[in-house]
């Protein structure tokens, strides 16, 4: 007599994510209650304190959650064995593609997390040195294939990574997070200058 596995238990953290992303495609993060996410989420108010100490904590692993989201999308679109400057623009129109396709969760997360105070601004250094290290590591990779290719020094990194969210900050400020991808052409030149400064002078 054969028995059947047990199902799985249900991820509770990730179905809390998911309802407070819902409810914030629908109202602002100042006005949702913890009661509007669980009942998002469809579970018990217990369960949300059994993962997060209240409604910030969980804008900030929602925050996260996302960032490496498109982290990942970056990366599968990035081919090592390529000329980096050459695929950018399709890395580039892939990220703003995917910050585009949720403009009511990426306009909440942009401007709510900077509304928190310290942790929202830490959150938001955070997943910024992430991106920057990521660029760094591709520059490196680059270097394998080109030695005279200088490093991405991390402050420069970091300066990059910052133009890019101001230019998507001013975006959604202006109402415009429907057309983020729109931005590809500016954030592709603007890198690739980054880039080619670090290429050996002829």
């Amino acid at each position: 007599m054969s028995t059947s596995a047990p199902s799985p238990l249900p991820d509770h953290r990730q179905r809390l994510l998911d309802g407070l992303a819902r409810v914030l495609t629908e109202r602002s993060y100042s006005e949702l209650t913890i009661a509007d996410i669980v009942a998002a989420a469809h579970v018990s108010r217990r369960t949300f304190y059994e993962h997060f100490e209240g409604k910030e904590a969980c804008l900030l692993a929602l925050c996260e959650r996302l960032s490496t989201e498109v982290l990942v999308l970056i990366a599968q679109g990035y081919d090592p064995t390529a000329d980096w400057v050459e695929q950018l623009q399709g890395v580039t129109l892939a990220y703003l593609r995917s910050l585009q396709a949720q403009p009511a969760l990426v306009r909440s997360l942009y401007l709510e997390l900077m509304a928190i105070g310290p942790a929202g601004l830490a959150m938001r250094r955070r997943i910024g040195q992430r991106f920057a290290q990521f660029l760094m590591m591709q520059v490196e990779l680059a270097k394998a294939r080109e030695p005279g290719k200088r490093s991405l020094s991390p402050a420069l990194a970091t300066a990059v990574v910052g133009g890019i969210n101001e230019l998507i900050l001013q975006a959604i400020e202006d109402g415009q997070t429907e057309r983020l991808a729109e931005l590809a052409p500016t954030v592709t030149e603007f890198v690739q200058a980054v880039l080619k400064s670090l290429e050996p002078a002829a």
